[in-house]
Protein backbone atom coordinates (compact mmCIF):
# COMPACT_ATOMS: atom_id res chain seq x y z
CA UNK A 1 0.00 0.00 0.00
CA UNK A 2 1.71 3.66 -0.90
CA UNK A 3 0.96 5.55 2.24
CA UNK A 4 2.49 8.67 0.53
CA UNK A 5 0.03 8.72 -2.20
CA UNK A 6 -2.89 7.94 0.07
CA UNK A 7 -1.53 10.96 2.17
CA UNK A 8 -1.41 13.38 -1.07
CA UNK A 9 -4.93 11.93 -2.05
CA UNK A 10 -5.97 12.76 1.60
CA UNK A 11 -4.50 16.34 1.27
CA UNK A 12 -5.90 17.10 -2.49
CA UNK A 13 -8.74 16.07 -1.32
CA UNK A 14 -8.72 18.40 2.09
CA UNK A 15 -7.93 21.33 0.13
CA UNK A 16 -10.68 20.56 -2.07
CA UNK A 17 -12.61 20.34 0.66
CA UNK A 18 -11.52 23.69 1.82
CA UNK A 19 -11.83 25.31 -1.20
CA UNK A 20 -15.30 24.17 -1.81
CA UNK A 21 -16.10 25.58 1.96
CA UNK A 22 -14.88 28.88 1.28
CA UNK A 23 -16.89 29.01 -2.44
CA UNK A 24 -20.10 27.48 -0.45
CA UNK A 25 -19.26 30.51 2.30
CA UNK A 26 -18.66 33.02 -0.48
CA UNK A 27 -22.41 32.32 -2.02
CA UNK A 28 -23.81 32.12 1.41
CA UNK A 29 -22.61 35.68 1.81
CA UNK A 30 -23.62 36.66 -1.41
CA UNK A 31 -26.90 35.74 -1.20
CA UNK A 32 -27.15 36.16 2.79
CA UNK A 33 -26.14 40.29 1.74
CA UNK A 34 -28.63 40.63 -1.39
CA UNK A 35 -31.30 39.47 0.99
CA UNK A 36 -30.55 41.44 3.83
CA UNK A 37 -29.67 44.58 2.16
CA UNK A 38 -33.20 44.23 0.23
CA UNK A 39 -35.05 44.10 3.54
CA UNK A 40 -33.27 46.43 4.80
CA UNK A 41 -33.94 48.83 1.88
CA UNK A 42 -37.83 47.36 2.24
CA UNK A 43 -37.94 48.37 5.68
CA UNK A 44 -35.86 51.87 5.17
CA UNK A 45 -38.20 52.72 2.28
CA UNK A 46 -41.86 51.66 3.89
CA UNK A 47 -40.55 54.45 6.74
CA UNK A 48 -40.07 56.99 4.28
CA UNK A 49 -42.38 56.39 1.10
CA UNK A 50 -45.02 55.31 3.38
CA UNK A 51 -45.35 56.55 6.85
CA UNK A 52 -43.86 59.63 6.28
CA UNK A 53 -46.64 60.37 3.49
CA UNK A 54 -49.41 59.15 5.89
CA UNK A 55 -47.86 61.34 8.34
CA UNK A 56 -47.80 64.30 5.83
CA UNK A 57 -51.49 63.51 5.08
CA UNK A 58 -53.02 63.27 8.82
CA UNK A 59 -50.80 66.40 9.60
CA UNK A 60 -52.68 68.33 7.09
CA UNK A 61 -56.24 66.65 7.84
CA UNK A 62 -55.60 67.99 11.18
CA UNK A 63 -54.57 71.70 9.85
CA UNK A 64 -57.53 71.51 7.40
CA UNK A 65 -59.52 70.78 10.61
CA UNK A 66 -58.42 73.71 12.62
CA UNK A 67 -58.42 76.37 10.01
CA UNK A 68 -62.25 75.66 9.83
CA UNK A 69 -63.05 76.48 13.53
CA UNK A 70 -62.19 80.24 13.19
CA UNK A 71 -63.95 80.87 10.01
CA UNK A 72 -67.37 80.29 11.78
CA UNK A 73 -66.45 82.40 14.80
CA UNK A 74 -65.26 85.11 11.43
CA UNK A 75 -68.92 84.42 9.81
CA UNK A 76 -71.13 85.09 13.42
CA UNK A 77 -68.98 88.88 13.30
CA UNK A 78 -69.28 89.97 9.75
CA UNK A 79 -71.93 92.17 8.49
CA UNK A 80 -70.64 92.07 5.31
CA UNK A 81 -72.48 89.70 2.66
CA UNK A 82 -69.24 89.60 0.20
CA UNK A 83 -67.40 88.72 3.05
CA UNK A 84 -69.70 85.99 4.38
CA UNK A 85 -70.03 84.22 1.25
CA UNK A 86 -66.13 84.43 0.96
CA UNK A 87 -65.84 82.75 3.80
CA UNK A 88 -68.60 80.28 3.41
CA UNK A 89 -66.33 79.31 0.29
CA UNK A 90 -63.54 79.19 2.34
CA UNK A 91 -65.09 76.89 4.74
CA UNK A 92 -66.49 74.49 2.12
CA UNK A 93 -63.44 74.19 0.50
CA UNK A 94 -61.36 73.45 3.53
CA UNK A 95 -64.08 70.17 3.44
CA UNK A 96 -63.43 69.40 0.09
CA UNK A 97 -59.68 69.44 0.61
CA UNK A 98 -59.76 67.17 3.89
CA UNK A 99 -61.77 65.10 1.74
CA UNK A 100 -59.43 64.67 -1.42
CA UNK A 101 -55.99 64.30 1.98
CA UNK A 102 -58.62 61.54 3.57
CA UNK A 103 -59.18 59.61 -0.29
CA UNK A 104 -55.25 59.79 -0.37
CA UNK A 105 -54.27 58.45 3.31
CA UNK A 106 -56.76 55.26 2.09
CA UNK A 107 -55.01 54.60 -0.65
CA UNK A 108 -52.22 53.80 0.98
CA UNK A 109 -52.59 50.60 1.87
CA UNK A 110 -53.71 51.22 5.95
CA UNK A 111 -53.18 48.75 8.16
CA UNK A 112 -56.29 47.34 10.16
CA UNK A 113 -55.57 49.17 13.58
CA UNK A 114 -54.61 52.82 10.97
CA UNK A 115 -58.16 51.92 9.51
CA UNK A 116 -60.40 51.82 12.58
CA UNK A 117 -58.51 54.73 13.83
CA UNK A 118 -59.07 56.71 10.49
CA UNK A 119 -63.27 55.25 10.55
CA UNK A 120 -63.64 56.31 14.22
CA UNK A 121 -62.46 60.15 13.34
CA UNK A 122 -65.21 59.60 10.30
CA UNK A 123 -67.75 58.49 12.53
CA UNK A 124 -67.48 61.29 14.85
CA UNK A 125 -66.64 63.68 11.83
CA UNK A 126 -70.08 62.91 10.51
CA UNK A 127 -71.93 63.66 14.03
CA UNK A 128 -70.03 67.76 13.81
CA UNK A 129 -70.91 68.02 10.07
CA UNK A 130 -74.73 68.46 10.94
CA UNK A 131 -74.27 70.41 13.79
CA UNK A 132 -71.93 72.76 11.48
CA UNK A 133 -74.21 73.05 8.92
CA UNK A 134 -76.72 74.19 11.32
CA UNK A 135 -74.43 77.01 12.53
CA UNK A 136 -74.01 78.37 9.36
CA UNK A 137 -78.01 78.12 8.38
CA UNK A 138 -78.54 80.17 11.54
CA UNK A 139 -76.27 82.70 10.65
CA UNK A 140 -77.23 83.03 7.18
CA UNK A 141 -81.04 83.93 9.27
CA UNK A 142 -79.43 86.42 10.88
CA UNK A 143 -79.74 84.61 14.37
CA UNK A 144 -76.18 84.83 15.09
CA UNK A 145 -76.82 84.83 18.95
CA UNK A 146 -78.39 80.85 18.34
CA UNK A 147 -75.54 80.42 15.98
CA UNK A 148 -73.08 81.38 18.54
CA UNK A 149 -74.30 79.52 21.62
CA UNK A 150 -74.33 76.38 19.40
CA UNK A 151 -70.91 76.75 18.18
CA UNK A 152 -69.43 77.25 21.27
CA UNK A 153 -71.42 74.71 23.49
CA UNK A 154 -70.99 71.69 20.84
CA UNK A 155 -69.77 72.64 17.68
CA UNK A 156 -66.04 73.98 19.13
CA UNK A 157 -65.93 70.83 21.74
CA UNK A 158 -66.88 68.00 19.36
CA UNK A 159 -64.27 70.12 16.81
CA UNK A 160 -61.83 69.46 19.44
CA UNK A 161 -62.63 66.21 19.85
CA UNK A 162 -62.20 65.55 16.43
CA UNK A 163 -58.55 66.73 16.71
CA UNK A 164 -58.47 64.56 19.31
CA UNK A 165 -59.10 61.64 17.05
CA UNK A 166 -56.12 63.17 14.54
CA UNK A 167 -53.59 63.19 17.03
CA UNK A 168 -54.50 59.22 17.84
CA UNK A 169 -53.75 58.48 14.19
CA UNK A 170 -50.67 60.84 14.16
CA UNK A 171 -49.30 58.88 17.20
CA UNK A 172 -49.82 55.51 16.45
CA UNK A 173 -47.90 56.72 12.92
CA UNK A 174 -45.13 58.26 14.82
CA UNK A 175 -45.01 55.04 16.94
CA UNK A 176 -45.25 53.11 13.54
CA UNK A 177 -42.83 54.33 11.91
CA UNK A 178 -40.19 54.24 14.36
CA UNK A 179 -41.15 50.65 15.01
CA UNK A 180 -40.57 50.13 11.19
CA UNK A 181 -36.67 52.12 11.78
CA UNK A 182 -36.53 49.68 14.43
CA UNK A 183 -36.51 46.60 12.72
CA UNK A 184 -34.78 47.93 9.56
CA UNK A 185 -31.57 49.01 12.12
CA UNK A 186 -32.09 45.19 13.88
CA UNK A 187 -31.75 43.84 10.15
CA UNK A 188 -28.56 46.29 9.10
CA UNK A 189 -26.84 44.96 12.32
CA UNK A 190 -27.81 41.50 12.26
CA UNK A 191 -26.57 41.50 8.73
CA UNK A 192 -23.46 42.96 9.62
CA UNK A 193 -22.99 39.78 12.48
CA UNK A 194 -24.13 37.52 10.55
CA UNK A 195 -21.70 38.66 7.56
CA UNK A 196 -18.75 39.05 10.25
CA UNK A 197 -19.11 35.71 11.66
CA UNK A 198 -18.93 34.10 7.80
CA UNK A 199 -16.05 36.32 7.24
CA UNK A 200 -14.33 35.48 9.95
CA UNK A 201 -15.08 31.46 10.43
CA UNK A 202 -14.06 31.25 6.40
CA UNK A 203 -10.68 33.25 7.23
CA UNK A 204 -10.13 30.23 9.88
CA UNK A 205 -10.32 27.66 7.08
CA UNK A 206 -7.72 29.49 5.15
CA UNK A 207 -6.51 33.38 6.19
CA UNK A 208 -5.04 34.43 3.22
CA UNK A 209 -8.30 33.16 0.73
CA UNK A 210 -10.55 34.82 3.70
CA UNK A 211 -9.09 38.12 3.42
CA UNK A 212 -9.50 37.61 -0.12
CA UNK A 213 -12.92 36.99 0.24
CA UNK A 214 -13.41 39.72 2.94
CA UNK A 215 -11.62 42.52 0.74
CA UNK A 216 -13.34 41.50 -2.83
CA UNK A 217 -17.01 41.76 -0.24
CA UNK A 218 -16.30 44.84 1.47
CA UNK A 219 -15.49 46.31 -2.31
CA UNK A 220 -18.82 44.80 -3.21
CA UNK A 221 -21.03 46.36 -0.04
CA UNK A 222 -19.33 49.91 -0.41
CA UNK A 223 -20.12 49.72 -4.64
CA UNK A 224 -23.96 48.46 -3.84
CA UNK A 225 -24.23 51.08 -1.47
CA UNK A 226 -22.37 53.93 -3.98
CA UNK A 227 -24.89 52.71 -6.70
CA UNK A 228 -27.78 52.99 -4.43
CA UNK A 229 -26.85 56.34 -3.39
CA UNK A 230 -26.23 57.15 -7.00
CA UNK A 231 -29.64 55.59 -8.21
CA UNK A 232 -31.53 57.68 -5.63
CA UNK A 233 -29.78 60.72 -6.40
CA UNK A 234 -30.68 60.37 -10.20
CA UNK A 235 -34.03 59.27 -9.67
CA UNK A 236 -34.63 62.66 -7.33
CA UNK A 237 -32.94 64.55 -10.04
CA UNK A 238 -35.24 63.16 -12.53
CA UNK A 239 -38.63 63.66 -10.43
CA UNK A 240 -37.57 66.99 -9.60
CA UNK A 241 -36.71 67.56 -13.81
CA UNK A 242 -40.40 66.41 -14.32
CA UNK A 243 -42.35 67.85 -12.32
CA UNK A 244 -41.07 71.50 -13.90
CA UNK A 245 -41.62 69.83 -17.09
CA UNK A 246 -45.20 69.12 -15.97
CA UNK A 247 -45.73 72.60 -14.55
CA UNK A 248 -44.68 74.50 -17.43
CA UNK A 249 -46.64 71.86 -19.82
CA UNK A 250 -49.38 72.91 -17.39
CA UNK A 251 -49.00 76.96 -17.56
CA UNK A 252 -48.96 76.66 -21.31
CA UNK A 253 -52.06 74.54 -21.75
CA UNK A 254 -53.85 76.42 -19.27
CA UNK A 255 -52.73 80.23 -19.68
CA UNK A 256 -52.34 82.99 -22.54
CA UNK A 257 -48.67 83.54 -22.96
CA UNK A 258 -49.16 87.19 -23.88
CA UNK A 259 -51.28 88.67 -21.00
CA UNK A 260 -50.40 85.73 -18.42
CA UNK A 261 -54.59 85.29 -18.00
CA UNK A 262 -55.50 81.51 -18.16
CA UNK A 263 -57.25 80.82 -21.44
CA UNK A 264 -60.04 79.37 -23.11
CA UNK A 265 -59.42 75.59 -22.00
CA UNK A 266 -59.19 76.40 -18.25
CA UNK A 267 -62.11 78.76 -19.10
CA UNK A 268 -64.11 76.00 -19.25
CA UNK A 269 -63.48 74.07 -16.08
CA UNK A 270 -63.07 76.56 -14.04
CA UNK A 271 -66.98 77.54 -15.49
CA UNK A 272 -68.25 74.11 -14.89
CA UNK A 273 -66.81 74.25 -11.46
CA UNK A 274 -68.79 77.65 -10.52
CA UNK A 275 -71.94 76.20 -11.76
CA UNK A 276 -71.49 73.01 -9.64
CA UNK A 277 -70.24 75.27 -6.46
CA UNK A 278 -73.91 77.23 -7.50
CA UNK A 279 -75.91 74.29 -7.65
CA UNK A 280 -74.62 73.48 -3.94
CA UNK A 281 -74.89 77.43 -2.60
CA UNK A 282 -78.32 78.06 -4.04
CA UNK A 283 -75.93 81.46 -5.48
CA UNK A 284 -75.68 82.94 -8.94
CA UNK A 285 -73.01 82.68 -11.38
CA UNK A 286 -72.31 85.91 -13.82
CA UNK A 287 -70.72 84.94 -17.38
CA UNK A 288 -69.62 88.21 -19.14
CA UNK A 289 -67.96 88.11 -22.82
CA UNK A 290 -65.91 91.34 -23.33
CA UNK A 291 -64.86 92.27 -26.94
CA UNK A 292 -62.60 95.17 -27.29
CA UNK A 293 -63.72 98.48 -29.55
CA UNK A 294 -61.25 99.87 -31.73
CA UNK A 295 -58.67 97.08 -30.97
CA UNK A 296 -58.32 96.40 -35.05
CA UNK A 297 -57.23 100.14 -35.82
CA UNK A 298 -55.07 100.34 -33.02
CA UNK A 299 -53.68 97.32 -34.53
CA UNK A 300 -53.57 98.13 -37.67
CA UNK A 301 -52.48 101.84 -37.33
CA UNK A 302 -49.30 101.09 -34.84
CA UNK A 303 -48.58 97.79 -35.43
CA UNK A 304 -48.72 94.21 -33.62
CA UNK A 305 -46.31 95.17 -30.85
CA UNK A 306 -48.64 97.92 -29.90
CA UNK A 307 -51.41 95.69 -30.34
CA UNK A 308 -50.30 93.14 -28.22
CA UNK A 309 -48.63 96.20 -25.60
CA UNK A 310 -52.52 97.07 -25.82
CA UNK A 311 -53.78 93.76 -25.38
CA UNK A 312 -51.69 93.42 -22.00
CA UNK A 313 -52.36 96.75 -20.55
CA UNK A 314 -56.45 95.55 -20.70
CA UNK A 315 -55.65 92.81 -18.85
CA UNK A 316 -54.21 94.44 -15.84
CA UNK A 317 -56.95 97.25 -15.86
CA UNK A 318 -59.77 94.57 -15.67
CA UNK A 319 -57.72 92.70 -12.62
CA UNK A 320 -58.48 96.51 -10.96
CA UNK A 321 -61.75 96.57 -10.96
CA UNK A 322 -62.57 92.81 -10.34
CA UNK A 323 -63.51 91.35 -6.68
CA UNK A 324 -60.78 88.62 -5.52
CA UNK A 325 -63.11 85.42 -6.63
CA UNK A 326 -63.64 86.52 -9.77
CA UNK A 327 -62.32 84.92 -12.37
CA UNK A 328 -60.61 86.64 -16.04
CA UNK A 329 -59.75 84.91 -19.09
CA UNK A 330 -58.15 85.86 -22.59
CA UNK A 331 -60.05 83.48 -25.07
CA UNK A 332 -58.11 84.56 -28.22
CA UNK A 333 -58.13 88.10 -29.93
CA UNK A 334 -59.20 90.99 -28.31
CA UNK A 335 -62.07 88.70 -26.63
CA UNK A 336 -61.97 88.11 -22.69
CA UNK A 337 -64.57 86.60 -20.43
CA UNK A 338 -65.22 87.16 -16.82
CA UNK A 339 -66.89 84.83 -14.36
CA UNK A 340 -68.72 86.72 -11.65
CA UNK A 341 -69.56 83.90 -8.57
CA UNK A 342 -71.19 83.27 -5.20
CA UNK A 343 -73.61 86.74 -5.46
CA UNK A 344 -77.50 86.92 -4.62
CA UNK A 345 -77.93 90.29 -5.77
CA UNK A 346 -77.75 90.95 -9.26
CA UNK A 347 -77.01 94.20 -9.34
CA UNK A 348 -73.66 93.18 -8.87
CA UNK A 349 -72.81 92.64 -12.15
CA UNK A 350 -74.40 96.11 -13.64
CA UNK A 351 -71.89 97.63 -11.22
CA UNK A 352 -68.77 95.68 -12.36
CA UNK A 353 -69.67 96.17 -16.26
CA UNK A 354 -70.11 99.94 -15.57
CA UNK A 355 -66.38 100.03 -13.59
CA UNK A 356 -65.12 97.52 -16.68
CA UNK A 357 -66.72 100.26 -19.70
CA UNK A 358 -65.31 103.15 -17.40
CA UNK A 359 -61.70 102.12 -17.00
CA UNK A 360 -60.88 100.72 -20.68
CA UNK A 361 -62.65 104.08 -22.22
CA UNK A 362 -59.66 105.70 -19.98
CA UNK A 363 -56.99 106.76 -22.83
CA UNK A 364 -53.85 103.70 -23.10
CA UNK A 365 -50.03 105.03 -23.41
CA UNK A 366 -48.74 102.60 -25.79
CA UNK A 367 -45.19 102.30 -26.73
CA UNK A 368 -45.75 106.37 -26.83
CA UNK A 369 -49.00 106.11 -28.54
CA UNK A 370 -51.93 107.80 -26.53
CA UNK A 371 -54.79 105.43 -27.76
CA UNK A 372 -58.27 105.48 -27.01
CA UNK A 373 -60.79 102.19 -27.05
CA UNK A 374 -64.17 101.09 -25.86
CA UNK A 375 -65.82 97.13 -25.10
CA UNK A 376 -68.74 95.91 -25.62
CA UNK A 377 -70.14 93.58 -22.92
CA UNK A 378 -72.51 90.67 -22.93
CA UNK A 379 -74.10 89.02 -19.58
CA UNK A 380 -76.12 85.93 -18.51
CA UNK A 381 -76.78 84.39 -15.26
CA UNK A 382 -76.59 81.10 -14.34
CA UNK A 383 -79.56 79.21 -14.16
CA UNK A 384 -81.52 82.58 -14.60
CA UNK A 385 -80.46 82.64 -18.42
CA UNK A 386 -79.23 78.86 -19.40
CA UNK A 387 -78.83 76.04 -17.65
CA UNK A 388 -76.00 74.57 -19.27
CA UNK A 389 -72.66 75.81 -20.24
CA UNK A 390 -73.40 75.88 -24.22
CA UNK A 391 -76.80 77.80 -23.62
CA UNK A 392 -74.97 79.85 -20.88
CA UNK A 393 -71.61 80.94 -23.76
CA UNK A 394 -73.68 81.42 -26.18
CA UNK A 395 -76.39 83.81 -24.44
CA UNK A 396 -73.94 85.63 -23.21
CA UNK A 397 -72.12 86.13 -26.79
CA UNK A 398 -75.30 86.85 -28.09
CA UNK A 399 -76.22 89.96 -26.16
CA UNK A 400 -72.48 91.05 -26.56
CA UNK A 401 -73.05 91.20 -30.37
CA UNK A 402 -75.90 92.91 -29.82
CA UNK A 403 -74.17 95.42 -28.04
CA UNK A 404 -71.75 95.82 -31.33
CA UNK A 405 -75.05 96.68 -33.65
CA UNK A 406 -76.42 99.39 -30.81
CA UNK A 407 -73.54 101.34 -30.28
CA UNK A 408 -70.82 99.93 -29.15
CA UNK A 409 -69.15 100.42 -25.57
CA UNK A 410 -71.76 99.20 -23.58
CA UNK A 411 -73.34 96.52 -22.02
CA UNK A 412 -76.40 94.08 -21.82
CA UNK A 413 -77.72 91.76 -19.66
CA UNK A 414 -80.16 88.30 -21.31
CA UNK A 415 -83.50 88.39 -19.74
CA UNK A 416 -85.62 85.33 -18.47
CA UNK A 417 -86.30 83.40 -22.00
CA UNK A 418 -82.84 83.75 -23.02
CA UNK A 419 -83.83 87.04 -25.38
CA UNK A 420 -81.01 89.72 -24.61
CA UNK A 421 -82.51 92.93 -22.94
CA UNK A 422 -80.15 95.86 -23.10
CA UNK A 423 -79.33 98.22 -20.16
CA UNK A 424 -77.99 101.11 -21.39
CA UNK A 425 -74.91 103.12 -19.90
CA UNK A 426 -73.96 106.61 -20.45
Amino acid sequence: MNFSKIKQSIISNSIAISFGIIIMMMLIQAILSIWRFNEVKVEFEQVVDVYNVRMELVQKMRVISRERAPILFTMLNTEDAFELDSLLMDFQQLGSHFLVMRKQLLETNLSDKEAQLLEVHREYARSVVPEQREVIRLIQEGRTIDARKLLIDKVSPNQVEALKHLDEIIAYESESSKHAMDNARALFENTQRDLGLTTIFGSLISIIIGIIVSIRFTYYVRTLKKNKDDLEDIVIERTRELQDSNKKLEYIANYDSLTKLPNRALFMVLLEQAIKQVNRTQLSVGLFFIDLDGFKAVNDTYGHDCGDELLRQVASRLKTVLRDEDALFRLGGDEFTLIISNFTDDKVVNIIAEKIISTLSEPFDILGQQCRIGSSIGIALYPKHGETIDELIKNSDTAMYDVKKTGKNNYKVCSVGNNPKSINHD
